[in-house]
């Protein structure tokens, strides 16, 4: 069984707007609806877990009424951190029957460009593997700097690589690792695959897609208008 893991519990405070920002209208659709209408339609995925506050999960449930999914969607709470809301997803994954060979795909809310067929190859390379995250090349020269004034040394540009989601996990390997994790190093994660590598697991990378980007600031939202309007 593949589930998919759509984590909508971030509130969008540091783009200053009044409601979350995977909630804003886009062409009078909901950020949010986009990536359901491909995870919930997708040939591959059987179970669907969204992390939402309880405010909003009426709104939410309408977004997924209006898609009219053939498989079960269940809910679960957010979390302290985006880690946070990953491990209550998992706990309500593992009370719906979820097993350890099984697949969860996590992805952001605030990411409405997935394709379907880069959430079938982060499917489909978990198969192989206890971790798989989808990344693209750095294009800029980045800089190591310690105190941000001063340069302390600089990086080859071809060994690094920005990382995406969905990112996809072999469910019973990644909840035991999250399970061993300690309240204040789950604070620390910033990346759910992070929590496979340190935990010597399998993990590999693929190829991502530059436009499946995360509305993070107003820029990002205008650039999603503009995609979507074309």
């Amino acid at each position: 069984m593949n589930i998919a893991i759509i984590l909508s519990g971030g509130t969008g405070t540091r783009m200053g707007l009044s409601i979350p920002k995977q909630y804003v209208e886009v062409n009078g659709i909901p950020v949010i609806q986009y990536c359901l209408k491909t995870l919930l339609g997708h040939k591959m995925v059987d179970m669907a877990v969204i992390a939402v506050a309880d405010e909003w999960q009426d709104f939410v449930q309408q977004c997924v009424d209006r898609l009219s999914p053939k498989i079960p969607v269940y809910y679960s709470q957010p979390g302290d951190t985006r880690q946070g809301s990953i491990i209550n997803a998992l706990k309500v994954t593992k009370q719906k029957g979820a097993k350890d060979n099984d697949i969860v795909l996590i992805h952001d809310a605030a990411r409405p460009l997935l394709s379907a067929s880069l959430a079938a190859d982060c499917i489909n390379a978990c198969k192989d593997a206890d971790a798989v995250l989808p990344v693209i090349p750095a294009k800029d020269t980045i800089y190591l700097s310690r105190d941000g004034q001063h340069i302390d040394s600089l990086l080859e540009r071809k060994t690094l690589w920005n990382g995406q989601a969905p990112e996809a996990f072999r469910f019973g390997s990644y909840y035991q690792a999250n399970m061993n994790m300690t309240r204040e190093q789950i604070k620390l994660i910033t990346g759910s695959t992070e929590v496979s590598y340190r935990a010597g697991l399998k993990c590999v990378l693929i190829p991502g897609d530059p436009a499946n980007f995360k509305i993070t600031t107003q820029e990002d939202l205008s650039n999603f208008q503009a995609i979507v309007n074309k």
